[in-house]
């Protein structure tokens, strides 16, 4: 018996960069004329030409799967495009932060917004296992002794790494695999999330309300949470003065969660053992920044997420919701 034919149904016009298109665009046509969508893909620019107002017309989702920070005059003009696009009514983004005054406006619009929470968790919790071992095993100050030609052992004065015990601030994708992690090198790991609720791979829960009770028992303060009104400024200096002088503070989620002059001068003053941040208030961050020379700081330029696999997995991510959104269904990641 012959297949009855698919229902042309209204077009999708589908905006996104040129190298989603050619390694997903297969896929994507797949999708739509599965569910009887034709769908025309609109390449976003990549120079300063303008998207005319009829192709903005025609834009109704949109997507890409490259790296927010490589090339920030790229985002700025995608964005720039997707708040004038009148007909768009969903955007994907590669990202997991939805902190961008951009994402607000769209979501204020009715446009849905979905993130990429989960693509690079692996990366990320990853880069800060490599922070917690460097401080851990002492890697900055055989990088030190390395460049002065110096044969200078650390011994015993190191401490064991198991037992010790790490907080971590959100307990999203990436605080989760961050546990995960955590729990193989044998230490005991303290979610502070909304609210106390029992997880895997976390030894105990507390809420965000009860940060305070936490922050005294942590050898490592590890912040993976997103940015919100009850995040910023969370870390003030009062918060970091609980902190034990022995602890390492690793901050892989905003800048603004942080107090930066308060931390510096913790720093500074040897309250604080060090800490890795691969977020400022101000990115790139200033030369003149002390964060820059501090021997007990490691600085990465936002970069924690990078990895070979991220464009894939975003990719893979939209078209799983690609085919939720034509079925109704409810989409992974909705803000």
């Amino acid at each position: 018996m012959d297949k009855k034919p698919i229902e042309q149904r209204e077009p999708i016009g589908l905006f996104a960069n040129r190298e989603f298109f050619e390694t997903h665009g297969e896929g994507v046509r797949s999708v739509c004329a599965a569910h009887g969508h034709p769908v025309e893909f609109l390449v976003a620019p990549t120079g300063e030409e303008r998207v005319e107002d009829d192709v903005l017309a025609r834009i109704t989702v949109a997507t890409f799967n490259g790296y927010w920070e490589v090339d920030p005059r790229f985002t700025r003009r995608f964005f720039g495009v997707v708040l004038r696009a009148p007909r768009l009514k969903w955007f994907h983004v590669p990202n997991a932060g939805v902190d961008h005054p951009a994402f607000a406006a769209l979501l204020e619009r009715g446009v849905l917004l979905t993130t990429s929470a989960g693509a690079n968790a692996a990366a990320v919790a990853q880069t800060v296992l490599a922070a917690v071992l460097a401080f851990a095993r002492g890697l900055p100050q055989w990088l030190n002794a390395q460049r002065a030609k110096r044969w200078q052992r650390l011994g015993e004065h190191r401490k064991d790494l198991q037992g010790q015990t790490m907080v971590i601030v959100g307990l999203g994708a990436i605080g989760r695999e961050v546990a995960r992690l955590a729990k193989a090198c044998g230490l005991r790991v303290v979610a502070v999330r909304r609210e106390a609720r029992p997880a895997d791979f976390v030894d105990e829960s507390v809420s965000l309300d009860a940060i305070d009770t936490a922050l005294p028992r942590a050898d490592w303060l590890v912040l993976t949470c997103p940015l919100t009104e009850r995040t910023r400024g969370l870390i003030d200096a009062d918060r970091l003065r609980l902190l034990p002088a022995s602890a390492y503070l690793i901050n892989v989620s905003r800048g603004a969660v942080v107090d930066e002059p308060a931390l510096i001068e913790a720093l500074r003053a040897r309250r604080l053992a060090g800490a890795y941040l691969d977020v400022f208030l101000e990115e790139p961050l200033p030369q003149s920044s002390p964060l820059w020379e501090m021997e007990n700081v490691i600085v990465s330029p936002h970069d924690a997420a990078g990895a070979s696999g991220n464009r894939r997995r975003v990719s893979e991510l939209f078209l799983e919701n690609l085919q939720r959104w034509l079925r109704g269904e409810e989409l992974l990641n909705r803000v």
